[in-house]
């Protein structure tokens, strides 16, 4: 068993590697883009060469982030890396655990599904004094990296299906919970997200009711019909151009109906809790609005609060303010109602 001290060293000399690694990539990025911008005759040359050369810097970026998460959780929470099978498809799904740093042997915790958001995007250390917070609570965390996530490769990355079977890939990490982590009570499981995770969290409780207690969505993608309406062609683009859609919009209108949670609202069994900002700059209030005049109309019992012109807007609830801590003061309390921790 290593000492404290040597675990520490060792998170040192890694990052110090890390960096060095990171830094010795960077001018590389920049002598490569700018010999190419000089060079390339074709354009989508040096496209192609500019993808492969970020998907690396993502790939080292996420290192940084384990690292990073290593330190933090050093001491205080337990944290491990970890890959399981997508239901889906078989697609191994990379993801974090993190428990509380001291479990008694036969004691059983709630566990969460906490899902990260960005179209494309990862979990990044602006989630762990949440994180901490709730393995301090008693829970067990499963936050899964599902299919489009940045870190893993462009082949990975590639695979993003919004609303399809990326929601498999996290509902999968309950049976990763089952079977692998023995600590966790498997009858007693929530799941919460932020933005385009909050949209997964959503279509899982209505995908899969049977497997959550409880649910918390915040500033969650809710309406992709609307969010169509007012957002530019280049991200109209990323949805289009993915084969779960088949084509934009005006082309596809059902299936952008079917994954979007407020035209599935009647599927609602979970007790749910929806936080938002109507100063939310990337989520716009009204997919908010949207998704609860449709619960509401379905007859559907849940909890929600539009925060009025919250500092950070869309990330409101993940810096330190009077607003955010009313907003996790509410989402442990409730959490805290259905899991029992």
């Amino acid at each position: 068993m290593e000492t404290s001290q040597k675990v520490k060293r060792k998170i040192m000399n890694m990052e110090g590697k890390m960096k060095r690694k990171f830094l010795q990539f960077l001018i590389f990025l920049i002598f490569i883009s700018l010999f190419s911008l000089l060079y390339s005759q074709e354009k989508s040359d040096f496209e192609r060469l500019y993808q492969i050369l970020q998907h690396r810097f993502d790939e080292i970026q996420k290192k940084l982030t384990d690292l990073t998460f290593m330190q933090l959780c050093q001491g205080k929470i337990q944290f491990q890396k970890v890959r399981y099978t997508s239901s889906a498809d078989g697609l191994i799904i990379p993801a974090y655990v993190f428990k509380p740093l001291k479990i008694k042997e036969g004691k059983k915790h709630p566990a969460l599904l906490f899902i990260h958001g960005g179209v494309h995007g990862d979990l990044t250390d602006n989630y762990y004094p949440i994180i901490e917070e709730l393995c301090n609570r008693g829970y067990i965390i499963l936050a899964p990296e599902y299919r489009g996530s940045t870190g893993y490769g462009k082949a990975f990355y590639d695979l993003i299906d919004y609303g399809g079977k990326e929601v498999d890939d996290c509902i999968s990490g309950i049976d990763y919970l089952k079977n692998m982590v023995p600590e966790a009570d498997i009858n007693r499981v929530g799941i919460i997200g932020w933005s385009h995770g909050g949209f997964i969290t959503l279509h899982a409780i209505f995908r899969a009711p049977e497997k959550f207690k409880v649910a918390v969505e915040v500033v969650g993608v809710a309406d992709l019909v609307s969010r169509m309406g007012y957002k530019n062609d280049s991200y109209r683009k990323i949805f289009a151009e993915q084969p779960g859609f088949g084509g934009p919009a005006d082309k596809k209108l059902e299936v952008y109906k079917e994954r979007s949670p407020a035209y599935l609202a009647h599927k609602l069994k979970t007790p749910l809790l929806i936080h938002a900002a109507d100063n939310d700059e990337d989520v716009n209030i009204l997919e908010t609005i949207n998704l609860i005049n449709a619960l509401k109309a379905a007859g559907k019992e849940f909890e929600y609060e539009i925060y009025k012109s919250p500092p950070g807007g869309h990330a409101f609830n993940r810096i330190d303010t009077p607003q955010a801590r009313d907003s996790l003061t509410k989402i442990y309390k409730f959490l805290d109602k259905y899991l029992n921790p």
